[in-house]
């Protein structure tokens, strides 16, 4: 589908006089709303802007002591007494990818002490319905009774990497705009009819600088392969939780150098997941 036809096919209203094209129509809106050009552009994005907190993957290092109270991938997660090596519904243990304690310079819902991510590489999940996955969420952790767990034997042995905590702003890429601010979406449509991307991408770099991808808690993501993010039961769009990059520090690699989506609803407290590569 063209890229207009995917923006017109979304509004589209019954006593609209036919001979008006889409275009004459955005324009039409807009200037009741007195929305012409690049400053309004300006003015809607802004505040859309949130904090997200990227995540820095430090070169594999030595396990320090009580790493299972440290925010890290690979190594050893936190456990507490009682329970035991998550595995998939077939039985098989599940890869622990990496943990984050939610500390004052993270982007984590205020309900969530400790966030765990695992993860099944010959089952490989795409989405939520996919078996072979697990967000493993602590409201509160009981250091007391923290307890080892040794890696299962049919595991291979993963690296161990600090994570250092970057604060930074983020708002939603171009496949994303219009689910936050249509008439962003339309004011940049009608600034530039051949290239609609353009002006608000240049309003990004202006506000927060360029966005990569990246490992991050919070914010907005930035899809590799086209707008997916989940509603709540409400129909509104879900938080992201964290996305995670492919790391090589970390030997991570989904797929085609992809990155992986959860988004979480506090209220009702639901997960959703997907992943998305080249």
């Amino acid at each position: 589908m063209s890229f207009w036809k995917k923006i017109f096919g979304k509004n589209k209203e019954k006593n609209v006089n036919k001979t008006e094209s889409h275009f004459d129509k955005y324009k039409r809106e807009l200037n009741d709303l007195n929305l012409k050009s690049t400053s309004d552009l300006e003015t809607l994005v802004k505040p859309l802007i949130k904090q997200t907190t990227k995540l820095e993957i430090s070169p594999a290092s030595r396990p320090p002591e009580n790493s299972q109270m440290n925010s890290h991938f690979g190594g050893n997660p936190y456990f507490e007494k009682g329970e035991k090596w998550p595995v998939t519904k077939k039985g098989k243990h599940l890869d622990f990818i990496f943990q984050v304690f939610n500390k004052l310079e993270s982007q984590l819902p205020d309900n969530i002490e400790l966030i765990q991510f695992y993860y099944d590489w010959d089952e490989f999940p795409w989405d939520t319905s996919d078996d072979g996955w697990l967000v493993k969420i602590y409201k509160n952790i009981e250091p007391k009774n923290i307890e080892f767990i040794n890696k299962p034997s049919d595991l291979e042995k993963s690296k161990y990497c600090e994570i250092t905590f970057k604060p930074s702003s983020s708002l939603p890429d171009w496949e994303g705009i219009d689910l936050h601010c249509y008439n962003a979406t339309k004011l940049s449509c009608v600034l530039n009819e051949d290239e609609p991307w353009d002006n608000y991408r240049q309003i990004v770099k202006k506000l927060i600088e360029k966005q990569d991808y990246q490992s991050q808690l919070g914010g907005y993501p930035k899809w590799v392969q086209g707008e997916s993010t989940p509603k709540n039961s409400n129909g509104e769009p879900m938080e992201l939780l964290f996305q995670i990059d492919s790391e090589e520090n970390a030997d991570l690699m989904w797929g085609d150098s992809g990155l992986i989506y959860v988004f979480y609803d506090k209220k009702s407290e639901k997960i959703e997941f997907s992943l998305q590569c080249y």
